[in-house]
């Protein structure tokens, strides 16, 4: 299986994205069917690494065969492929979709790149450089008249 990469995912039932309410409870928690886990309770979840998503998972839950019991997982095979759940799950929990991040512009790009300690060293020595290159000594003919 793979990795989560985005702990910022955002699970909305199927239809209410974008609007406030629909299918929630009154603490807008949204309801986890006949699930026993809510959406919140897994946004929550997603948020916590390590020792603490161990620890919310045991004082809630048990342990992790009791979150998959909730969630009717299995532990080593995960979710059935059967359409019927895909489509009570997708009802209840909403798409499991991670929204793209929007890119950067050029100029941003330009920006991050030019605060480099590297380039900013560098740009340095170019500067010094093209000031000393038009710089004449007093008193000392340039090297192209003779």
């Amino acid at each position: 299986m793979g990795e989560m990469a985005n702990s910022a995912v955002e699970f909305y039932p199927k239809g209410t994205r974008g609007r406030g309410g629909g299918g929630g409870r009154a603490d807008g928690s949204l309801a986890g069917g006949d699930f026993g886990v809510t959406v919140t309770e897994l946004r929550e979840l997603m948020e916590l690494r390590g020792g603490d998503a161990l620890q919310k998972i045991q004082e809630g839950y048990g342990d992790t065969e009791g979150l998959c019991q909730r969630l009717q997982s299995s532990t080593t095979d995960g979710i059935s492929g059967d359409p019927a759940d895909l489509e009570r799950r997708c009802q209840t929990f909403g798409q499991n979709f991670i929204p793209p991040k929007k890119p950067k512009t050029f100029l941003e790009l330009v920006w991050e790149a030019l605060q480099d300690v590297t380039l900013i060293i560098l740009e340095a020595a170019a500067i010094i450089s093209l000031g000393l290159s038009f710089y004449q000594p007093p008193g000392k003919e340039s090297e192209s008249v003779k």
